[in-house]
Formats: structure tokens, C-alpha cells, sequence
């Protein structure tokens, strides 16, 4: 039987298997125990278990082993917060800070916020979690003298809600970029993944209802658990 053969008929075993008795998260068995069980070699189970992660069946976590995914995670064009897109879809969202600051605005940022460059901006780095998963790693950044006091809140909580609640500031409209790239050494070391993964990076200023600038914000996310999702329409004429 050739290899390509091998390793698509073993793919569909492991993939009736973990539909019929597993469920999102359950650990595999290594890839050893796998060519042992069902007699081919490791390089078979290797091409067959990278097929299913390709398809977003499995994720992997380096240096712990491979899990069942749970289904991928798809954004909408609507502008909700990251927290608001996951306890909508029944996740539990969760927030690592890993950074917060007041900072000098570097030319791009300050342009992109519509600052002059060298402007006082506060800079919040998070890693995005959904149920535990790593998920995105974001850096967002604000003018800070629209929002004194921002750093001593709660940034591990929606910061849309901080915005709305604390400075009735509601973000309106959003310009947003997406586009493929892979997974450096450390990004993949936050996100759990093998460097040069696939993964994708959005980058988006937000507006509120006035029209001015809110937020720069930059997001790197996990390609095998998420994606964006788009209704485009055919013009009239």
C-alpha cells in the first residue's frame, strides 16, 4: 500500500475514533503508542495527525502532547469586544496582563492614533485565553490623557466595558486588517504552538460614535483555532 494511502486511511480511523469517544481536550496517545496500536511508523502517524490539525480536528501544545480542538472559533464583522465574541459562543474567556504602561508614542502608533508622534499613550499587552487555551496575544494602545487612570483598572476584565463604564466611551466603527502570517519563536512560546505555525494578525483602529480614534490595537491569533468570517455582497451595478 503506498505511504500517501497509509497515511490517509490511518487519518480516517483516528478521526472516527475521536468522534465517536472523545471529546474537546482529551489528550492522544503519542505518536508512538499510535504506530505501536495500529502498526505503521511514527513518519505515518506524524502525516496523518498533522492532517487533522490542519483540518482544525486536533491542536497540539508543545511539549505536552495532542488534544481534540474544539470547533474554530469565528469572528464576525460586528465590533464586540474579544470577552463579549466568546461568552457568546458558550467559552469561558479569560485575560493574561502581561504588560501595562504609560509610554512615548512611536510615529506609526502616534499616526495610526491620530496623535502627535511622541505623545503619552498607554500600552496593554494581553494573551487571550478561550476555556484555558491560549488563543491571541494583543497589544492595545490609547491616548492616555483621555484616560486617566486607566492602568489602576481591572485590565484583565473587557476593556470595551472599562471604556463604556468608567470614561462613556463607546466604540462605534472600526478599520480592520487581517492578513497571514506565520508564528514566531516568541509568540509561539505564549500561544502554546510550534514556531512557524500559521496564524493570523489583525490590526485594528477603533472609532467611537464621534469618529474620533479610540484604539490602535495589534492581535496575533492562533490559525489553527481561529478565523474571521465575512458577508460580502455583489454590487448592483
Amino acid at each position: 500500500m503506498e505511504q500517501r494511502a497509509k497515511h490517509q486511511q490511518l487519518r480516517d480511523r483516528i478521526l472516527a475514533e475521536v468522534t465517536a469517544t472523545m471529546t474537546p481536550n482529551d489528550m492522544l496517545p503519542t505518536e508512538r503508542q499510535l504506530a505501536e496500536r495500529f502498526e505503521v511508523s511514527r513518519m505515518t502517524v506524524r502525516q496523518a495527525l498533522n492532517s487533522l490539525r490542519a483540518d482544525g480536528v486536533l491542536r497540539s501544545v508543545r511539549g505536552v502532547g495532542t488534544f481534540v480542538a474544539r470547533p474554530r472559533l469565528s469572528k464576525g464583522p460586528a465590533l464586540t469586544s474579544f470577552s463579549e465574541d466568546l461568552a457568546a459562543r458558550g467559552y469561558e474567556p479569560g485575560t493574561e496582563l502581561i504588560a501595562a504602561e504609560e509610554t512615548a508614542a512611536e510615529t506609526r502608533v502616534a499616526v495610526d492614533l491620530g496623535v502627535p508622534p511622541g505623545a503619552r499613550i498607554y500600552r496593554i499587552e494581553r494573551l487571550r485565553l478561550a476555556d484555558g487555551i491560549p488563543l491571541c496575544h494583543e497589544e492595545v494602545c490609547l491616548h492616555a490623557p483621555r484616560f486617566p487612570g486607566l492602568l489602576s483598572e481591572d485590565l484583565t476584565h473587557s476593556l470595551y466595558g472599562v471604556l463604556e463604564s468608567k470614561y462613556e466611551v463607546r466604540l462605534r466603527r472600526a478599520q480592520q486588517q487581517v492578513r497571514a502570517v506565520n508564528v514566531g519563536d516568541e509568540h509561539a512560546r505564549l500561544l502554546g504552538v510550534e514556531p512557524n505555525s500559521a496564524g493570523l494578525h489583525v490590526t485594528r483602529i477603533s472609532m467611537d460614535e464621534t469618529g474620533r480614534i479610540v484604539e490602535r490595537g495589534q492581535s496575533l491569533c492562533r490559525g489553527d483555532l481561529y478565523d474571521f468570517s465575512f458577508v460580502v455582497t455583489r454590487p448592483t451595478s
